[in-house]
């Protein structure tokens, strides 16, 4: 049996038995998809709620459906935050669908000592990369939808922890000396990790030096220099391996 289909809504489109779909959603159903009355869909709201719902009618601008059946799925309680430092060009968009595939609940950019990249614009940033998440979260069959907050300066971002909530600290590092694998399995009850990643030409000694006062691990991904956006996609498969 195939996948049904999935979009994200939001609560306020649920009344009574019937879900209304609306915005970009509608033309993706019915002009790429080119789906129709009867075909069944499945709904989620973020929050673990999901909803197998049948076409009713497809309109200029919305598509109404039934309800079929619902269910509830518990949102997994570990959480994973990336401090992402700004990269140049599209890398981003490319970290931010990657990081969602690979489980983090908030992406944070960030503006380091080697951020080269000057963001004009950024609203409409913020804006883009929460529809890649949103998308991103859609293909990989994720039931919530990781944040993408605002942009913070890496001084900023490092001094927001509450040292009670005891998250795992991890700054990946080109000159860090502690195998990230050993971290991880000396903390195998970690429910709340932070991830730092540099942009291109990684983070400086001031910033390690700073982070690691902080109680951040400076940790090595291995004897390559990784691009900024491979150490992403790499730090977050190892977490993945040792926790999910």
């Amino acid at each position: 049996m195939s996948r049904l289909p999935r979009f994200f809504i939001s609560s306020g489109q649920v009344s009574g038995g019937t879900i209304l779909i609306a915005g970009e959603d509608v033309r993706h159903i019915a002009m790429v998809m080119r789906m129709k009355a009867g075909d069944e869909l499945l709904l989620c709201d973020g929050k673990g709620t999901e909803y197998t719902v049948k076409i009713a009618d497809i309109g200029r601008s919305d598509v109404k459906t039934e309800i079929v059946s619902q269910s509830k799925k518990e949102i997994r309680k570990f959480r994973i935050t990336l401090g992402q430092g700004l990269p140049k060009s599209d890398k981003m968009d490319f970290i931010v669908q990657k990081a969602t595939e690979l489980g983090v609940s908030n992406i944070v950019p960030l503006v380091t000592a080697r951020t080269i990249v000057k963001i004009k614009d950024e609203e409409k940033r913020i804006v883009r990369w929460q529809k890649i998440a949103r998308e991103a979260a859609m293909q990989s069959n994720r039931i919530d939808i990781p944040q993408v907050e605002h942009l913070m300066k890496f001084s900023d971002f490092i001094e927001t922890f509450d040292a009670r909530s005891r998250p795992l600290l991890l700054l990946s590092w080109e000159e860090g000396t502690e195998p990230i694998k050993n971290i991880l399995r000396q903390n195998p009850e970690a429910q709340d990790i932070i991830v730092l990643i540099g942009p291109e030409g990684g983070h400086s000694s001031a910033e390690a030096m700073a982070a690691r006062d902080k109680g951040f691990h400076l940790v090595s991904l291995g004897p390559n220099i990784l691009r900024t956006e491979t150490a992403a996609v790499a730090v977050l498969s190892m977490i993945g391996y040792e926790y999910l």
